[in-house]
This record gives C-alpha cells, structure tokens and sequence, in this order.
C-alpha cells in the first residue's frame, strides 16, 4: 500500500501556503485601495461640519432671494467645453448683473478640476468656455454674486458626451 499519507509535515505547509497566498491577496486589494482612492472628497470635512449652521444659514438666505439657475447649453468640440447657465429672479425675470465663477471638477480625479470663468452675454445668461475637458462624468460648482452681496450657489452633475 503505497499511497498517499497525510503527515504533520504536509499539513503544515498546506496551513503555511494557504495562509501566505490570503495574505498576497490581501496586501495586493490594500495596495490597489490606497493607490486608486484620492482621500477626501470634500478638504477639511470636519471644520466644515463645524460649520454646518452657517451653511444651513446660507442655504435659507439663498431659497429667499427665490433665484434660479439652469444648466441651458452644454457642448463639447474637442477638447473645449462650453457651458450656459440662465439665471432668473423670483419673478421670472433674467438676472445680468451677477459675477459668476466656479469650478468644473472630476469626481473621480482632482488633477483634472478646471476653474470657470462664467461671461454674462445677455438675458440673463452666462457663458463659460473651459479648455482640457474629456467626456465623462463632471460636477459643476458655480456662485453668483449679485451687485449688493447676494449670493447664489449652484452645484449640478453633468455628464459630457
């Protein structure tokens, strides 16, 4: 009967193997975790929640004023965008005196944030023309200050095809 034997030297190096190939895999997805996820999405989350009131504060301030804006164009040629936003008052009037600007960033990469410009070109409608944008998924942060202090932000995902 030559067949085969289970020693303590075989089982041994099966517990031995088996435990150092979970521990590659391991250090592996932890490699590829840390090296793929940037941190924080928002810089300095706790100081902000700190803050949280004054946001909530400005947020009230903001539905007051009964503004609105609008996403009304969204181009891509090559690698230009061109981006309008529309705003109106409570009363459905344009608004063009505001001074807008913002920021068009990558959810997934920060190295690929653009600031934006935003140019009134009449009736209530801003215009902005960013170089360096790809197709894909984008998250467009615009304020708008009016004459007197106002304040209106707007924070909207877009997808560019």
């Amino acid at each position: 009967m030559s067949g085969f034997r289970v020693t303590g030297r075989f089982v041994l190096f099966s517990l031995i193997g088996f435990f150092l190939a979970v521990f590659i895999a391991n250090g592996i997805f932890i490699t590829l975790a840390l090296e793929s996820f940037p941190g924080e999405q928002e810089k300095k989350s706790y100081v902000q929640g700190l803050a949280y009131n004054d946001t909530l504060e400005a947020r009230a301030e903001q539905e007051a004023l009964g503004w609105t804006a609008e996403l009304t164009a969204l181009e891509l040629e090559g690698e230009k965008a061109a981006i309008e936003l529309t705003f109106k008052s409570a009363s459905g009037a344009p608004i063009s005196t505001l001074a807008v600007d913002g920021l068009l960033a990558r959810p997934v990469d920060a190295d690929h944030d653009r600031a934006v410009d935003f140019e009134p070109t009449g009736s209530g409608r801003y215009l902005a023309e960013v170089d360096g944008v790809a197709a894909g998924v984008w998250r467009l942060e615009a304020t708008a200050k009016g004459q007197t202090g106002e304040r209106f932000f707007l924070e909207k995902r877009l997808t560019i095809k």
